[in-house]
């Protein structure tokens, strides 16, 4: 049985990030999200805002509103209520509500399961790959009902080979960009680099087709946090692991990235913070529309003390 008030609660765990899957970027003012309103022409931030804390929203130029991050999706996917509650589900595992059934399964059961899907799926070309012009690294390609999925391994200990590689959950990007995780991913992460580069310097950053483009750029010791939210609890584990390490955050140039980046430098006040150039959003972007050479640019700045 869906448990909606259950789903609420989990939504608040990375709010921002589940809206700017629904709506798109924007920008936050007070505790609203400021966003585009997907259904219509809208080119203009400002009559669409919606409450972080719980999804309500209101579009104050057509009057559409609704009291939950339900009922917005509702709005968003134009289906009924128990529709959306699946579609978030599908977009994000760990809001699925739990069963009695569920809950006795064992931690060790649900890392195998990861791990079993791990093992079924092999080094190929993927669409998603083509289109953030980026190699396929530590991750795998795998055919789930005739469509091939892009799976990336998450772990929450750096290893120094794909041998001794802990995973302990996944990631899952359709050729259409849409990613999914069948575990809750919070403080886990993703190795984008040689397992074996040096950990002189280590780069963080959000999504996977960033890491790569920066592992393809320069010779670091590159993690991907998975989603801004995530970034803060990866530094510190790295912190951790690596404590001679000097941490980079190659954050997102957006509100969400810059205050993330900020949250994570609260780990270690050493921790140095670099954004992309060309008024781009990502370093995928900087490395898709401007080349190798733009990335390096932005990374020479980074000290090596």
């Amino acid at each position: 049985m869906v448990s909606f008030q259950e789903i609420k609660q989990k939504y608040k765990q990375c709010s921002i990030e589940i809206l700017k899957r629904l709506v798109g970027n924007g920008k936050i003012e007070g505790g609203d999200y400021v966003a585009l309103n997907p259904k219509r022409n809208d080119n203009r931030l400002g009559s669409f805002r919606i409450d972080v804390q719980t999804g309500r929203f209101h579009d104050f130029a057509t009057g559409d509103r609704g009291g939950s991050i339900l009922d917005l999706a509702s709005f968003v996917y134009d289906c009924d209520l128990l529709t959306a509650v699946q579609k978030l589900q599908q977009l994000f595992h760990f809001l699925a509500s739990t069963s009695v059934a569920a809950d006795i399964i064992p931690a060790k059961k649900k890392e195998l399961d990861a791990v079993y899907i791990w093992n079924k799926s092999a080094k190929a070309q993927h669409q998603y790959l083509n289109k953030k012009k980026v190699t396929i690294g530590n991750a795998r390609v795998n055919l789930y009902k005739g469509n091939a999925q892009l799976v990336i391994p998450l772990t929450d200990f750096c290893p120094t080979s794909e041998e001794n590689l802990r995973i302990k959950g996944l990631q899952f990007v359709d050729e259409d960009g849409r990613k999914s995780f069948p575990l809750p991913f919070k403080g886990l992460f993703h190795v984008a680099s040689d397992y074996g580069v040096s950990k002189e310097i280590t780069v963080i950053c959000e999504g996977y087709a960033t890491a790569r483009s920066i592992a393809k750029s320069a010779d670091f010791y590159v993690i991907a946090a998975m989603f801004a939210c995530n970034l803060k609890s990866v530094a510190e584990k790295i912190s951790k692991q690596f404590p001679n390490s000097k941490i980079v955050i190659a954050a997102d140039n957006d509100e969400t990235g810059r205050k993330a980046a900020e949250d994570a430098k609260q780990v270690m006040s050493s921790i140095e913070i670099i954004y992309p150039t060309h008024e781009c959003n990502d370093f995928n972007d900087l490395y898709v529309a401007y080349g190798t050479e733009a990335v390096k640019a932005c990374l020479k700045e980074v000290n090596h003390g």
